[in-house]
């Protein structure tokens, strides 16, 4: 699919795969997988990219980081129902800690 890279780092058992450009409103297309948008060139092909990335990320449970994802923008996904429910990684600022 033009557009759609995949880029892994991997690094002491884990893995982070970075999506560009797979989905563009992932509060739509997480939960509805076969959803695409004008920037689709090819919706049929975009449609099933999406099944397969959802899927393999939910099954084997590795790290994502989506360009269009909410910040923080990395998470997992996991199956539910026929699409996918976005758990952002916790973040937390403790660059102020209290004196």
């Amino acid at each position: 699919m033009p557009g759609h890279r995949f880029y892994v780092l991997e690094s002491k058992g884990e893995r982070l795969v970075f999506w560009g450009d797979l989905l563009h409103v992932a509060e739509v297309q997480f939960p509805r997988p076969d959803i695409t948008i004008l920037f689709d060139v090819d919706p049929k092909a975009a449609a099933a990219a999406h099944q397969r990335a959802f899927a393999d990320a939910a099954k084997n449970g590795y790290w994502v980081a989506g360009d269009h994802v909410s910040f923080p923008g990395v998470g997992h996904l996991q199956a539910d129902g026929k699409g996918y429910r976005w758990l952002p990684m916790p973040y937390v600022n403790d660059y102020y800690q209290t004196r």
